[in-house]
């Protein structure tokens, strides 16, 4: 599969919250770094701490164009992060959740057929 092709179903992947899909593109010590900081490395950490986070803010990623080295072993999408802001949505307070676009970059690393890194960056912190 070429490096966009895939990078595309990384994001197809993730829009879907299909983490199952998503992570059968990584490599079993894969890492994942978020926005607010968080590094971890492995399948069973990525796949917890990644759809935590996605499904907590609500994320999908729109309007991405993807940009590859030459080598074929790093790929970034330019992108824009869809989220809502859920933080009282356990709590007694009734405020309205409020839906946001951030502007975000994706970047994907391989060295073989599978990922090895995937790192968000985001305009600011959902």
């Amino acid at each position: 599969m070429s490096l966009e092709n895939q990078t595309l179903a990384v994001i197809d992947a993730f829009n879907r919250h299909d983490f199952d899909a998503l992570l059968a593109l990584f490599e079993k010590e894969a890492v994942l770094d978020l926005p607010d900081g968080i590094r971890v490395i492995g399948k069973a950490a990525f796949r917890d701490t990644l759809a935590a986070y996605v499904l907590r803010h609500d994320l999908t990623l729109a309007d991405q164009v993807i940009m590859t080295d030459g080598a074929g072993f790093r790929v970034a999408a330019e992108c824009t992060l869809n989220g809502r802001d859920r933080r009282h949505v356990d709590t007694d307070q009734k405020e309205d959740i409020v839906s946001y676009a951030l502007p975000a970059v994706l970047i994907l690393e391989r060295e073989g057929d599978l990922f090895s890194r995937l790192s968000l960056y985001a305009g600011t912190r959902p």
